[in-house]
C-alpha cells in the first residue's frame, strides 16, 4: 500500500471497501524556510555517464558550489539540480511544570505491548535529529551513530541542543530507572543532522542513507521537514527507503495551518499529527492531507536533555510515538513491510473527528493496543512472494480453510479485477497461491470463509 496521500489515498479506501464488497459477495519540529539557501551550494545529480565523480558512491548525489553546478550543468553532466536549502528549528515555550502521569501512553493503549512482551527487540531506529545524549534510561539502548553535520567530527553524536534526546527517550527509555519508553527494547542510532542552529537538506538526505546503508537501520525516525515539494533529492533518499523496506515517520509541523510539510507529505512517509490529553486536535498541528495518523503531542513527558525529565510540546513529539508502535510491529513479526505496518496502524487507530479519515486526525488516533491485538490474533500469515507464488503460512496447530483474494488496482486505487478461490491450509504448514503479476499494483487478502473476518494481514503492493 503506497502513502496514503492525496493522489493515493484513493487506494486505501479502495482496499478497504473493495475487501468489504468482496467478504459479502510546539515543539521544535525541525521547519524549513524555502527562501534560506545555504552559501551557494547545490545538490546535483550525476547522470550515468558521470556518476564516477561521486566521492561516495552509497550517496547517490554530490553537493558542489554553483559555479561547479553551472560547468556540470554546461557540460550536460547533470540529470538534475536544486539549491541546497537550510532547515531551521521552530521551537515553542517548553510547558512550566511537569508531572511523572504518563497519560500519553494510556491513551494509546501502550500497556498492551508491554503485557506482551512486545517491546521493539532487534529493532534499529535511526533517529535524524541533534543527537542523542547518554541519559540514563537510553544509555543501554543507544549504538554507534554518525555526525553528518560536523564533517571533523563524525563520531560525536552527543546532544547540546536536546530536541533527539527528548525525541530518543519517548521511543525507547528503558524503564531501568524509572522512565520508559514505548519500545523499550528498540535499538536507538542517532544520525546527527544539525546542533539547533540550521541543517542543510543535502545533510538531512546523506543520514537518510547512511541510516539504510550503513547503519542498518528498520526504521527512520524525522521530527523535521520542509514546507515546500521541490526537493529531488528528498523525495529520492524517502522513496529510497521504501524500496528497502525501511518505515519513514516524520512530524506535520505546528503552524496550525493546512501547509505540507515535506518529507510528511511524500506518499511513502507515515506523517504523524499532534493531539492533547483528551485525545483532541492540537491546534497547533497542521491539517491536510498528509496527516496519516496523530499521537500525543501536548505536555508529554521525556527525558531531559542532560539528565532529569521534560514535559514537551508538538508534532516532533507524537512522531517518536509512532516510531516505537512500528518497532512494537516489528518485533511482532520482522516480515512485515513498510506497505504492512502502514495498513495495522490505519486500520486500528481510534477513529476521530469525522467518521473515516480526515485532515485533522489522519485515519484516527494511534492504538498501540490494537495493533498487537491485530497481529497476534490471525491465525496465518503472507510470507514473501517466491518464484511463481505467494505462500500463507498456518501457524496454528489446527487445518484451516479460508477464501482468497487477489484484487488488482489501476490508476488512482481503481479497483480492475479480483480473483477469488478457497484455500486449506494444513496444521502449521504452508500453502502457494497465485503470484500477482510484475508491474501490477495488487493486494493479497485472506478472509474466513463467508466472513469479515480476516486470517492473515492484507498485504498490498506498491
Amino acid at each position: 500500500m503506497v502513502g496514503l496521500k492525496r493522489r493515493k489515498k484513493a487506494a486505501f479506501f479502495a482496499f478497504f471497501t473493495a475487501t468489504l464488497m468482496i467478504a459479502a459477495t510546539i515543539d521544535k519540529c525541525i521547519t524549513v524556510y524555502a527562501a534560506n539557501c545555504i552559501g551557494t551550494d547545490y545538490i546535483v545529480k550525476y547522470k550515468e555517464c558521470a556518476v564516477w565523480m561521486l566521492e561516495d558512491e552509497s550517496i547517490p548525489f554530490d553537493v558542489v558550489s554553483e559555479e561547479e553546478m553551472r560547468r556540470l550543468r554546461d557540460e550536460g553532466l547533470l540529470e538534475w539540480y536544486e539549491p541546497d536549502r537550510e532547515m531551521m528549528l521552530l521551537d515553542e515555550p517548553d510547558a512550566p511544570f511537569y508531572t511523572d502521569d504518563k497519560w500519553d501512553f494510556a491513551l494509546i493503549h501502550a500497556d498492551a505491548a508491554f503485557e506482551n512482551n512486545y517491546l521493539g527487540r532487534n529493532v534499529r531506529v535511526g533517529v535524524i535529529d541533534s543527537g542523542i545524549n547518554p541519559h540514563a534510561d537510553i544509555a543501554g539502548n543507544l549504538k554507534r551513530g554518525y555526525n553528518y553535520y560536523d564533517k571533523k567530527n563524525p563520531g560525536d553524536t552527543a546532544d547540546s541542543y536536546g530536541h533527539g534526546t527528548h525525541v530518543a527517550g519517548l521511543i525507547a527509555g528503558s524503564g531501568e530507572n524509572g522512565y520508559i519508553g514505548a519500545a523499550p527494547e528498540a535499538e536507538l542510532v542517532p544520525l546527527k543532522v544539525t546542533d539547533g542552529k540550521g541543517v542543510s537538506t543535502s545533510t538531512v538526505c546523506k543520514a537518510i542513507y547512511g541510516g539504510i546503508n550503513s547503519y542498518h537501520c528498520d526504521i527512520l525516525n524525522l521530527s523535521l521537514g520542509i514546507y515546500e515539494d521541490e526537493k529531488e533529492a528528498l523525495k529520492e533518499a524517502v522513496e529510497y527507503a521504501e524500496e528497502c523496506g525501511v518505515v519513514v515517520v516524520s512530524a506535520v509541523g505546528n503552524n496550525g495551518s493546512k501547509a505540507k510539510l515535506y518529507p510528511a507529505a511524500y506518499d511513502s512517509v507515515i506523517g504523524v499529527g499532534a493531539v492533547d490529553s483528551e485525545g483532541v486536535w492540537f491546534y497547533h498541528s497542521n491539517h491536510n492531507d498528509s496527516v496519516f495518523i496523530t499521537a500525543p503531542g501536548v505536555n508529554v513527558y521525556t527525558i531531559g536533555k542532560y539528565g532529569g525529565y521534560d514535559l514537551k510540546s508538538g508534532t516532533s513529539f507524537s512522531v517518536p510515538l509512532v516510531t516505537a508502535a512500528a518497532a512494537v510491529i516489528l518485533s511482532i513479526d520482522n516480515t512485515m513491510t513498510p506497505q504492512d505496518i502502514r495498513m495495522v496502524l490505519a486500520g486500528t487507530a481510534l477513529d476521530k473527528g469525522d467518521t473515516g479519515y480526515d485532515e485533522k486526525y489522519g485515519f484516527g488516533l494511534l492504538n498501540i493496543g490494537g495493533c498487537v491485538e491485530y497481529l497476534t490474533q490471525l491465525p496465518c500469515r503472507f510470507l514473501p512472494v517466491s518464484g511463481v507464488a505467494s505462500q500463507i503460512q498456518n501457524t496454528g496447530n489446527t487445518d484451516i480453510t479460508g477464501t482468497y483474494f487477489l484484487a488488482e488496482y489501476g490508476v488512482n486505487g481503481v479497483l480492475k479485477n479480483i480473483v477469488t478461490y478457497e484455500v486449506l491450509i494444513p496444521a502449521e504448514g504452508t500453502a502457494e497461491v497465485e503470484a500477482p503479476q510484475e508491474n501490477t499494483n495488487y493486494g493479497q487478502f485472506f478472509w474466513a470463509p463467508k466472513s469479515l473476518k480476516p486470517l492473515a494481514n492484507a498485504r498490498k503492493s506498491r
